[in-house]
């Protein structure tokens, strides 16, 4: 048996990259046609055959997996600013006033919401020399086509649009923020504007062309056109199992509006939120989302995990934020998860599984062997760093990892100050390069939590299900941080848990940081903290990550993998239990 459950379909670009159909294309820098999505078909990589890329991966998927009952279709647009003021979301293509064609014969164009490559205000993709840094937005109708076909496959579909940034340095789009003042109207508006004013009616299905049109104006290049114009082509394609209004805006959901206060506002269901425009526009979108597949016949279907809708947040702050300066966590998106159209709690998973330092390993091979906490949470100082197992100390023992899913940092306890440097001489007197930790994780000083302070651990999925949710800040009655007000809206135990991204690099020491990858070009190049990079100064090209496949290795986390029963990172993981409501994944 396979714990492979679900995958994502990548890269999430290219103008037919997804498409079922062979087609060419010519830009205008070339002087003929090509094959542009049989490359790994015909003779060495010549594009020769009938058979296109994406088929040939569902085709070998399906063979080599069969235990796989999940694709995630991952579609860009992008986004040119981390500053929300100046930040479009648009989809571009790599052809502008370029050519298109099936193989078969018969010219086409490439389609996104009105436009083609021909269309007037376009924005081009960057290039390096003459390479772009990504391909283009995949064209409506080899979505369409893909999903039909994922369908008929027997796979369950989920659709994800996600949004790829090319500003410099390529940053994650979770840079993208206010800059001005913070608590002000103006934040609002500036919200308002990212999101746009696209409303469901400005958009026509055309079954025909497989397409969707768009009667605003075509350079509107703003959130809610993205979202509700592929919300409208899961319709054409016949619908999918889950739909996702994007993921990963941690700069965004946590700009707060005028209306913010510690205590929030209490409605008259006795329930407290909180001013914050971006999430506030999330919960509009699902509604539009909503309405859109419920006009169309595709409604929600609880039962058999059909037409549901989620956004998936990131890891670090899925729970809640702490506002600098605040003295708190507020949990920021529980009225998202808790409103009526969002029907699940996703988010990307990238939480770590080891501390594993250079040397002799650090603090988790020194206490390898000690009891590991029990009893009451949280556990005390003195207790919090046993992990209760046996044998040699190593990173790659899979009780070590499976007992950090509910153990470990951000369960048992946390470090304040987690900066990752980069490359450097390793402090622990090595002559190893190793990514660099800073503050109270270069020296393991962990930090306790206290009791009613769960919220505060990410990995306190168990809980965080279970119960009420409320802030925790510190109101100056000499309680430090606690709970405080009203509970919020989320229903304990009313939604699946699941989770749209998880993984681990493959380099040294991935699962002490699983959510960074090497990626030269990237300002968000980084490797885990404590991991090993060879080479040498005075070597062209300097220090390059040491790779390390065996913790990816199935034999060696596939166990992880199973426990980790929401980590199977799709809609393939929603579970319920018999009487039909629903379970967490854990």
């Amino acid at each position: 048996m396979s714990y492979i459950l679900g995958v994502n379909l990548l890269p999430s670009t290219g103008e037919f990259t997804y498409d079922t159909i062979p087609y060419l294309g010519q830009r205008t820098t070339e002087s003929q046609l090509t094959s542009i999505n049989r490359y790994a078909n015909g003779g060495p990589l010549d594009g020769s055959g009938n058979t296109t890329d994406y088929t040939m991966a569902l085709n070998d998927l399906q063979a080599e997996i069969p235990d796989c009952t999940t694709v995630a279709i991952v579609v860009s647009w992008f986004g040119n600013s981390t500053d929300i003021t100046q930040c479009q979301i648009y989809p571009s293509t790599t052809y502008i006033d370029g050519t298109f064609q099936q193989a078969a014969g018969g010219s086409d164009v490439w389609r996104c919401s009105s436009l083609t490559q021909s269309s007037p205000g376009l924005i081009p993709i960057p290039q390096v020399g003459s390479s772009f840094i990504y391909g283009g937005t995949p064209s409506d109708q080899s979505i369409v086509r893909s999903i039909r076909d994922l369908r008929l496959r027997g796979l369950r579909v989920v659709f994800y649009p996600f949004v790829l940034m090319t500003a410099s340095g390529k940053p994650w789009r979770g840079r993208i923020t206010y800059n001005g003042t913070d608590i002000s109207s103006a934040a609002t508006t500036a919200i308002d504007n990212f999101l746009g004013s696209a409303t469901p009616g400005d958009f026509t299905r055309d079954i025909t062309n497989l397409t969707v049109s768009y009667s605003g104006l075509a350079t509107d290049y703003t959130y809610r056109r993205m979202i509700l114009h592929y919300a409208n082509l899961c319709v054409v394609a016949g619908g999918v199992d889950l739909f996702l209004l994007g993921s990963e805006f941690k700069g965004l959901e946590v700009i707060r509006g005028p209306a913010w206060t510690k205590a929030g506002t209490t409605g008259g269901d006795g329930k407290v939120t909180w001013d914050y425009p971006f999430v506030n526009g999330l919960i509009q979108l699902a509604d539009d989302v909503r309405s859109i597949f419920d006009g169309a016949g595709l409604t929600k279907d609880t039962t058999n995990l059909h037409n549901l809708i989620s956004y998936s947040a990131d890891w670090s702050d899925w729970m809640g934020y702490q506002h600098p300066g605040a003295n708190g966590q507020w949990p920021h998106l529980d009225q998202l998860f808790g409103h009526g159209n969002i029907d699940l709690v996703s988010f990307d998973n990238y939480l770590p599984l080891s501390d594993w330092t250079t040397g002799d390993g650090g603090l988790d091979a020194r206490h390898w062997l000690e009891a590991a906490p029990s009893g009451a949470w949280p556990p005390s100082p003195a207790t919090f760093n046993g992990l209760g197992l046996s044998g040699q100390p190593a990173i790659y023992s899979k009780p070590y990892l499976k007992a950090n899913i509910e153990g470990g940092e951000k369960f048992n306890w946390f470090y304040d100050d987690s900066n990752n440097l980069g490359p450097g001489r390793d402090p622990n007197g090595t002559d190893l390069t190793v990514s660099l930790p800073e503050g109270d994780r270069l020296t393991q000083s962990r930090n306790q939590y206290y009791p009613n302070q769960q919220i505060l651990a990410n990995k306190q999925l168990r809980w965080w299900w279970n119960n009420q949710h409320q802030a925790v800040y510190d109101d100056g009655d000499g309680n430090g941080w606690s709970p405080h007000g009203p509970a919020t809206e989320w229903v304990p135990q009313s939604k699946s848990i699941t989770f749209a991204e998880y993984g681990v690099p493959a380099c040294d020491r991935g699962t002490n940081q699983p959510n960074v990858f090497f990626a030269p070009g990237s300002t968000e190049s980084f490797t885990p903290f404590w991991s090993v990079w060879d080479g040498s100064e005075s070597v062209a090209g300097g220090f390059w990550p040491r790779r390390d496949d065996l913790l990816q290795l199935s034999e060696h986390f596939a166990e992880v993998n199973q426990r980790l029963a929401a980590v199977e990172a799709k809609l393939a993981t929603i579970i319920k239990n018999g009487n039909g409501t629903p379970s967490p994944l854990i």
